[in-house]
């Protein structure tokens, strides 16, 4: 008895398409994963700053500032001059002495590279209120975090014990004037 001959030639695997079609799906995507693995250690996300600090495990948060804001009543016009990049900012609120200078940041929620921290230097007003002037390099635009905080020192495992901090999110726009205040 004789078997009957296969009539298909015999391919070996390696010269069948869904073989290398299989391969190379699952090599593009571990070249894909691999490079956005690569480029998500590389281009880091920035975060945004806040009033963090350490006690033993534990990360807390210090709001004490923006409680004392809230006491003093504290709140601050704020205008950027977009053809000189002056900054101006007037205070209002119950504060006995108001400090010398304040720090002003203006942090982007996406990039860390478009921050600006400006220090503001205190000034005479002719208008009542006390007015703080400062100077930027650029003029941000679109959604903003503006932090307008005294320069007290973070203390480690403590937080701060004194000063205050206004702390708001704005879409600023060139040569408006953005009201900053505490909430309830």
């Amino acid at each position: 008895m004789t078997h009957p001959v296969n009539q298909e030639p015999f391919t070996p695997w390696y010269r069948e398409p869904w073989v290398w079609a299989i391969l190379g799906l699952l090599m593009t995507t571990f070249i894909w994963g691999s490079y956005r693995i690569y480029y998500a250690f590389k281009i880091q996300d920035s975060v945004v700053v806040d009033d963090y600090y350490k006690s033993g495990k534990a990360i807390n948060q210090d709001l004490t500032r923006d409680q004392n804001a809230r006491d003093l009543n504290i709140a601050a016009r704020l205008y950027i001059d977009d053809l000189m990049g002056e900054v101006r900012v007037t205070l209002q609120g119950d504060a006995e002495e108001w400090p010398e200078s304040l720090k002003l940041s203006l942090l982007s929620p996406t990039f860390a590279d478009r921050d600006n921290i400006i220090t503001l230097q205190r000034s005479i007003s002719r208008d009542s209120g006390v007015v703080y002037v400062g100077q930027t390099d650029h003029n941000p635009s679109g959604k903003t975090y503006i932090q307008l905080e005294t320069m007290d020192e973070l203390i480690p495992e403590v937080g701060y014990e004194t000063g205050w901090r206004l702390n708001q999110a704005h879409t600023l726009e060139p040569g408006a004037t953005l009201k900053l205040q505490t909430h309830p």
